[in-house]
């Protein structure tokens, strides 16, 4: 008798599914659509030129492997406090403001779920669709989620979001995803920002940016104007702040969770919670990516390294966006699939369904998950034609 035999078996994570079923397809005509990573044109995920060079510096210069304390390296955190807040926001001063290093996006959302509970929230909207670990998290930390309507014929769908969040609840805890939503690519604009800022203030809800895909959108300091003028709004917000994707940092699990309160008391008492919560789970944050980060962008020349880089990654994912539009109007004679130009960074959804993915996978070797996400990230140019009019047999 085993303590868990009473376990019963969980289904395996689709997309991981699917990248091993890609992998294992002979097929010499494949096409890799639903890993959500960067690659060039040699479809590699590449590590960026200024990346290496920090590491080699980082290395060069370690003298110790102790632990940097419960936040970690607070050079790279003041340094996400700049993209996030900005340098001069006066609530930095103040000392209205957190920053904890953390082991990627995903811990940093991890802290913020948690730090909703620790307020008392019970449950967590999120958008419809959305990234599929946003739900998965507020989940295991035992707390209802919610769905809010996000995107309509391509376009951003602020009627029935706002809608559906005037059900909410002064409490409710919600995520909003930052520039280039995952998995539709379609933003919210400046003055749809400044509503939903309104809203949260108005109805108290406790609301988590999640901002995974800084600078792929339009650069570096446009790309927040959304959420700053947000946090203008509401006044309050935590955020989590990844840098697997702008610094190329996947396996190094490099993340920041930050919180903007209007009292320094409540900030005082929230850092204490942040640490706690932090001590009980990974104990100290990784140091290697953070260090690497904050070896960038404390030196002019390696961040205008970064930043020619970075800028060179998000044209290519424009150029791709605007060619496999093009060539879907074109493959379809329907203007429907225009609107992929207006999106954003590296995700676009297309309107298939979920069978409609089996078969494309099965007959035609396109894989992408059952949601119709693709990463446009993830395309070769040369690919673009043969797979849209694979494409326009089911759109």
């Amino acid at each position: 008798m085993s303590h868990f035999s009473v376990l019963s078996t969980l289904p395996p994570d689709a997309l991981l599914g699917l990248m091993t079923a890609f992998r294992a397809d002979p097929r010499p005509d494949k096409f890799d659509l639903g890993v959500g990573v960067y690659k060039d044109l040699a479809g590699e995920t590449p590590i960026l030129s200024a990346v290496k060079k920090a590491e080699a510096r980082l290395i060069g210069a370690q003298t110790t492997k102790v632990y940097e304390g419960p936040r970690g390296n607070t050079d790279f955190c003041a340094h996400v406090e700049d993209f996030v807040f900005g340098a001069d926001h006066p609530a930095r001063a103040e000392g209205r403001t957190i920053s904890f290093t953390a082991p990627g996006g995903c811990g940093a959302l991890f802290q913020g779920i948690s730090l909703m509970k620790r307020t008392g929230t019970k449950r967590v909207w999120v958008s419809k669709p959305t990234w599929p670990n946003h739900p998965n998290v507020v989940k295991s930390l035992g707390l209802e989620v919610k769905d809010y309507a996000y995107a309509r014929d391509g376009e951003f769908y602020r009627l029935g979001m706002m809608a559906d969040l005037s059900e909410a609840v002064p409490g409710d805890g919600v995520i909003i995803q930052g520039p280039c939503h995952n998995p539709t690519g379609i933003d919210p604009s400046i003055d749809d920002w400044k509503e939903l800022g309104k809203l949260a203030r108005e109805k108290e809800l406790l609301v988590l940016l999640d901002v995974a895909y800084h600078g792929f959108a339009q650069s570096l300091e446009r790309d927040m104007d959304g959420v700053r003028a947000f946090m203008d709004e509401a006044g309050e917000a935590m955020i989590a702040y990844s840098c697997s994707k702008n610094f190329g940092l996947y396996r190094e699990r490099t993340g920041c969770f930050l919180v903007l309160g209007e009292t320094e008391a409540g900030i005082a008492a929230a850092t204490t919670h942040v640490a706690d919560n932090g001590r009980a789970t990974w104990s100290m944050p990784p140091a290697h990516g953070a260090g690497i980060v904050a070896t960038i962008l404390g030196d002019a020349e390696l961040r205008a390294e970064w930043e020619a880089e970075l800028n060179a990654m998000r044209t290519r994912m424009k150029g791709l966006r605007t060619s496999l539009s093009d060539a879907l109007v074109a493959a379809t004679g329907s203007n429907a699939l225009a609107a992929l130009k207006a999106q954003n960074g590296m995700f676009s959804q297309l309107p298939v369904s979920a069978a409609q993915t089996t078969e494309l996978r099965d007959r035609h070797g396109v894989y992408m998950p059952s949601s119709g996400r693709i990463n446009i990230a993830g395309l070769n140019p040369k690919d673009i034609p043969a797979l849209s009019e694979i494409l326009a047999g089911y759109l």
